[in-house]
């Protein structure tokens, strides 16, 4: 499991972008995937990119609990 997530400014055509990055399975690969969230001026990009980071992070810690009462289970023999 490879868990994941932050904010990055990236330049394109001389202006800057806030961009919401995290990992991802695609084809069988986890790949690093960036979101487009809004130019790093406007303070609107700087709360979806906290509301980003929030969200992952709670998808992130419900999975790797759900896999840890799996590997538990298992253990145990049920």
């Amino acid at each position: 499991m490879q868990l994941g997530c932050g904010v990055r400014t990236m330049t394109v055509k001389d202006h800057d972008y806030l961009y919401f990055w995290h990992y991802e399975t695609r084809e069988g690969r986890r790949r690093a995937v960036h979101e487009y969230v809004g130019p790093v001026r406007d303070p609107e990009s700087a709360r979806k990119a906290i509301d980003a980071l929030e969200a992952y992070t709670r998808r992130a810690i419900d999975a790797a609990r759900r896999r840890l009462q799996s590997e538990k289970a298992r253990a145990s023999g049920r």
